[in-house]
């Protein structure tokens, strides 16, 4: 069972990636208008995704999910407080900087994003390894 879910979660995880791909290539190619438009529908997407992300946390019945949620609530509040913190020196910096300071940001962001996805990989690896365990478990005689 552990090897459906986390192949289906990991085939969505691949479009996301390949979409992110994409839009980054789209990026450096289209006109300042088209990457507005670019952005703005990325944004109604997140915000969207995060709706819905929260609403799952929120609506599971398990009891281990409250505490994904608690800590899914204090890394979004961690997030909103960084991105407060990086616009007030945005705006102190000399306007020169700012693109190459977005840039950077951006690099991280990308770095924790593979952080990210390495985490969720040993999490499945773990998870597939203790459904082995249990399944060899059940099969040995008493």
């Amino acid at each position: 069972m552990a090897h459906e879910i986390l192949s289906v979660k990991l085939c969505e995880l691949e479009d996301q990636l390949s979409r992110l791909s994409g839009r980054i290539h789209l990026s450096e190619t289209a006109g300042q208008s088209q990457l507005r438009q670019e952005i703005q529908a990325l944004r109604r997407e997140c915000d969207e995704t995060e709706l819905a992300l929260g609403a799952r946390l929120r609506h599971s019945q398990c009891a281990m999910v409250s505490v994904l949620a608690n800590s899914y609530n204090a890394v979004e509040t961690a997030i909103q407080a960084a991105g407060d913190a990086l616009r007030s020196q945005a705006q102190n910096a000399p306007p020169e900087e700012a693109a190459e300071q977005k840039i950077l940001l951006a690099e991280y962001a990308l770095d924790f994003a593979i952080q990210a996805s390495n985490q969720a990989l040993l999490l499945s690896m773990q998870a597939i390894d203790a459904q082995l365990t249990q399944q060899a478990m059940e099969r040995r005689p008493l």
